[in-house]
């Protein structure tokens, strides 16, 4: 399959990040295997994202960033801006877990029960595996009764073809809230679903990885972001598709 080209506005970014380079390779001692070697990749690679082959990403223009002692900025005011949402996401996490204690205990201390909110009527979805996951948002009928061994209850609406998957790994866990650490269940609405920016979903590459991350829109890109700190985040290009949102979890032990 042909390589689809880069837009303009990342063509440009590729090229003025190849003008900083050559301007600092001297100063720096760096040629481009040395530098290849320093980010993590080989010089092939490298060289692809100076010639505008690749598009530059979030991960890469922050670890090149520091390697020439440039601000991101200096390149890409795009990617600037985005490693700077994703860091007001992180600390907005943070203000809301606090927020969350306050409310509670100033409910402790004051006696005052929160408002009792409308009784809904649980409903039974199957918990499936994250291939079937795949079959269902391709088409309901794909999916087989036989998938599922086991049905658990939610008062959300996920709709007629909703289900449950178990989160796999560790690149939801958090230290502050939300947090869906390895086993979580998490139900899953595939259909008739609004893309909500902060909000949680099921991506799918065109490769078949599939993913549970929380989507982020900003200044005409998206990205999916993970929760743990230790992992990247991803741009969304036309190689992903989001296939559900998540609408309810279940966290182990409790």
């Amino acid at each position: 399959m042909k390589k689809k080209t880069l837009s303009p506005e990342r063509l440009e970014e590729c090229a003025t990040l190849k003008s900083i380079f050559w301007e600092k390779r001297k100063e720096l001692g760096l040629t481009q295997e040395t530098a290849a070697e320093a980010l993590g990749m080989n010089q092939g690679s490298f060289s692809h994202y100076l010639n505008g082959r690749n598009a530059l990403n979030v991960e890469f223009a922050a670890k090149v960033a520091r390697l020439l002692g440039v601000p991101v900025s200096s390149f890409s005011p795009r990617l600037a801006k985005a490693i700077a949402v994703m860091g007001e996401a992180n600390a907005s996490l943070s203000e809301k877990a606090l927020e969350h204690v306050r409310f509670f205990a100033e409910i402790s201390e004051s006696n005052v029960a929160p408002t009792q909110q409308p009784w809904k009527a649980a409903r039974s979805y199957p918990l499936i595996s994250w291939i079937a996951a795949g079959d269902r948002a391709e088409s309901p009928d794909n999916y087989r009764a036989g998938h599922a061994d086991e049905h658990l209850d939610s008062t959300e609406n996920a709709g007629d073809t909703g289900y449950w998957l178990d989160v796999r790994g560790p690149s939801m866990t958090s230290q502050t809230n939300p947090s869906f650490p390895e086993g979580t269940k998490i139900l899953v609405k595939p259909e008739g679903f609004d893309l909500i920016s902060g909000k949680f979903y099921i991506a799918r590459h065109r490769d078949g990885e599939k993913t549970f991350k929380q989507y982020l829109y900003d200044a005409g890109t998206e990205y999916l972001i993970p929760l743990n700190p230790a992992y990247k985040p991803v741009e969304i290009d036309d190689d992903w598709e989001i296939i559900g949102r998540v609408v309810d979890a279940k966290i182990p032990g409790l």
